[in-house]
């Protein structure tokens, strides 16, 4: 299987946006709180930005679950990849 980084990034935007929302914060609101600009949120959350590791560290500091559990979700397969 391939890695696809456009599938990647959305489907991280995916995850984010929903865990987001079943918290009932608003973009608006969860950018602020966490030191990000709604743009940037927007930007993640439909996939089209490449996501920085502090950034996803924001997140998940916002949304109050660990890193690793971000991550894990991705479901990537690293075995066929060469690094």
């Amino acid at each position: 299987m391939e890695f696809n980084e456009s599938s990647v990034k959305k489907k991280l935007g995916s995850y984010l946006k929903s865990l987001r929302e079943s918290k009932g914060i608003s973009l608006n609101i969860f950018a602020y709180e966490n030191d990000l600009t709604t743009a940037t949120v927007s930007r993640i959350e439909n996939g089209l930005v490449d996501t920085k590791l502090t950034t996803l560290i924001k997140y998940a500091r916002g949304l109050e679950i660990p890193l690793e559990n971000i991550i894990v979700q991705l479901h990537i397969d690293y075995s066929e990849e060469e690094y």
